[in-house]
């Protein structure tokens, strides 16, 4: 009995080796012609792409929908990430206690975004028909549903991805890194055309229209591909004898395989988290560029970084079995001490009459190492999930119990992020 198991184990190792192997040592090109990879690049994307729709439209809200001094204007941020990080935990984890229809969770999800972006783009056109306080539910509304949607997508996303192999899941991850780097670019070069938050009615309403183009290509993308196929293959088939939650994969196994490399994921989000209290609070000393250009800029030097740093995390040193989960760990651990170093900088204009433009590139190279080690930690731990677990049955619930830790690592440091807020005030009122 125990041979059996044991074959039929390393029968669903063996199912897509030799496609992860030609990945493995294929150019970029190669890659981006394989239908498969490009599939799970735009998946990557379109995850990130609604959270980034909604903070890119953050001061639209505020400037144009909430008027700036209402009390709706100046909660509307906070309120955001609240809704979204607790509503991801706690569907992320109701996901990951269903170990089943993975497949049919991406375009599911992907639905949802849909519907969310299109209600939206029609909010723009109308929302001044409504009072302020029903606005700010719809919007809460609509918020509280794209994140579970996020959460859906990227439950089944993961599990499909354990299932192909890491050059899969390092394609997510890329994706998610381009995600980031677009807005913030765009951010950057709307900084020196003009007050950001005056936003036409009509530029708002095609970016909500983007993300659903996107989201939809994605579902066409999935279903024309072999991994929309994936939903009648046997790599996803249900045995209709089992019980689906006697035969779940405990969350205990799958800890005891992937501690380290969940552990690297909830350390990384918790640190970068404090990434844009600093961004948003560290200004120019000499560089010819105002504070409205300066701080955009640093968001896409961070976001630069990281999408480097998710590129670099296929290469033989980090995939070797030399840099184990535990080394990984230890990685995303050290990745704390640089955050003492942020205190040296241009913090709220401390040293504006003191300092050179030295000052400005350090900071510069110090967010852009920040960004690379984010990336980077994030890439290798997902691409270590399945070859740490002997079966497909196990990758697959391994995409919803990684994304316990995603999540929950977001909504802890979301939270300590208030902490350093304070923090980073009070320092800077005590040397004034």
């Amino acid at each position: 009995m125990a041979s059996t198991e044991q074959g039929n184990m390393d029968d669903q190792y063996h199912r897509h080796h030799n496609l992860e192997i030609q990945l493995e040592n294929a150019s970029l090109g190669e890659k981006l012609r394989d239908v498969r990879y490009v599939t799970f690049l735009l998946i990557g994307i379109a995850l990130l792409w609604p959270w980034n729709t909604f903070l890119s439209a953050s001061l639209y809200f505020q400037h144009d929908v909430f008027h700036d001094d209402t009390i709706y204007a100046k909660i509307y941020i906070s309120t955001m990430m609240s809704i979204s990080t607790l509503s991801s935990v706690g569907f992320n984890f109701w996901l990951s206690k269903r170990q089943h229809s993975y497949a049919t969770r991406v375009t599911r999800g992907l639905t949802w975004e849909v519907l969310v972006f299109g209600l939206l783009s029609v909010f723009v056109l109308v929302h001044k028909l409504f009072p302020p306080w029903l606005n700010f539910a719809f919007l809460m509304l609509m918020v509280l549903a794209s994140s579970c949607g996020t959460a859906m997508t990227q439950n089944g996303a993961m599990a499909l991805a354990n299932v192909f192999g890491p050059q899969f899941s390092q394609s997510i991850m890329m994706g998610q890194g381009i995600a980031g780097v677009l807005p913030s670019l765009v951010l950057f070069c709307v900084s020196y055309i003009g007050d950001p938050r005056d936003q036409s009615v009509g530029g708002i309403f095609a970016y909500f229209c983007t993300t659903v183009m996107v989201s939809i290509l994605c579902i066409v993308l999935y279903r024309f591909s072999a991994i929309g196929s994936a939903d009648k293959s046997e790599v996803l088939m249900e045995d209709p004898a089992c019980n689906r939650e006697t035969d779940a994969v405990a969350f205990s196994t799958l800890f005891s395989k992937l501690k380290y490399l969940v552990l690297s994921i909830f350390t990384t989000f918790v640190v970068t988290l404090l990434f844009p209290v600093f961004a948003a609070n560290t200004f120019v000393v000499r560089l010819s560029m105002n504070n409205a250009q300066y701080i955009p800029f640093i968001f896409t030097i961070w976001n630069l970084g990281d999408l480097y740093g998710r590129a670099i995390s296929e290469k033989a040193f980090f995939q070797s079995s030399n840099f184990t989960p535990l080394r990984t760990f230890i990685y995303s651990l050290a990745r704390i001490g640089l955050v003492p170093l942020f205190f040296c900088f241009n913090l709220n204009d401390r040293l504006k009459t003191s300092s050179t433009v030295l000052s400005d590139l350090g900071y510069i190279v110090l967010q852009f190492i920040f960004g690379v080690t984010n990336g980077n930690i994030l890439s290798i731990s997902f691409m270590k999930v399945s070859p740490q677990l002997s079966s497909d049955k196990e990758r697959k619930a391994a995409g919803g119990f990684t994304n316990i830790f995603l999540s929950s690592g977001l909504a802890f440091g979301s939270l300590l992020s208030y902490a350093f807020v304070y923090i980073v005030r009070t320092c800077m009122t005590a040397k004034a």
